[in-house]
């Protein structure tokens, strides 16, 4: 994953979302109890307002330019009253010495990043052992149904349309966002593309980026197994940030869970 590409487009990718995964993480964080560790912080999307309403986020990422993003819009948004701190490190190896975090959060689908059974379980094996006892642990990813992973289309998937008021012209810029998954179900990886192309005055179409990720989906069993070797017990497992009920056909996989007390 080009994280350099990926920080000039990633909150214009966020911006065609509906908002509840962040609102969900933002209740989340401000209802913790203590301080809380976003890995994956990316740009600051969900930190940084966070920080903005009294929580305690430290925010890790291995990216430099996300981070420097996530910088710049914290300076921007400042006064941030609970205070924000931004550490540049790997999720699988992280370790920032200490253990009293009431709350550890892997937003955005983020630990499907880790590209094997051993790195997935072993970033979830480092954000536990930041939480303090009773600590929660709490992260999505997408659900791999049959429908999805066994679609060999080579369409494009229409994200959605976004738009950047103000800038350049008076009528701001729009854009067209799509993606085309290729799913590998005996190695479980989807090496997706995601493309931008600019919408002009006319209706034109032009290509403004072309954005390559590589993730490891996982089944809810492999997930049950990991927390379980680490000691860390599920305490709800839902299919939506709406607290729905999980069940095959749920789009989402939002885990909950707890290091005991």
């Amino acid at each position: 994953m080009n994280y350099s590409e990926w920080a000039d487009w990633y909150d214009l990718f966020y911006s065609t979302e509906s908002g509840e995964e962040a609102a969900f993480y933002l209740e989340e964080t401000l209802s913790a109890g203590g301080p809380v560790l976003e890995i994956g912080v990316g740009t600051g999307r969900i930190a940084i307002p966070a920080a903005k309403q009294g929580a305690e986020v430290f925010g890790v990422d291995s990216s430099p330019e996300m981070l420097a993003v996530a910088a710049s819009k914290a300076k921007a948004a400042a006064p941030l009253p609970g205070g924000l701190t931004l550490i540049r490190a790997d999720m699988r190896t992280l370790q920032l010495g200490r253990t009293d975090f009431a709350l550890v959060t892997i937003p955005a689908r983020t630990l499907l990043l880790a590209t094997s059974y051993e790195e997935q379980q072993a970033t979830l094996c480092c954000a536990a052992r930041h939480l303090r006892p009773g600590g929660r642990l709490i992260f999505n990813i997408f659900n791999p149904t049959p429908e999805l992973i066994f679609d060999n289309s080579p369409e494009p998937v229409e994200i959605g349309e976004a738009a950047i008021a103000g800038t350049e012209t008076e009528h701001g810029r729009r854009f067209r966002l799509s993606a085309v998954n290729r799913f590998d179900a005996e190695t479980q990886i989807n090496d997706a593309t995601h493309v931008v192309e600019e919408i002009g005055r006319d209706g034109v179409s032009i290509e403004r980026a072309r954005l390559n990720v590589r993730l490891r989906y996982l089944f809810p069993h492999e997930v049950f197994s990991m927390l379980e070797e680490i000691e860390v017990q599920v305490d709800a497992l839902s299919g939506w940030f709406d607290g729905s009920p999980f069940d095959e056909e749920s789009e989402e996989m939002v885990f909950v869970a707890s290091r005991p007390g």
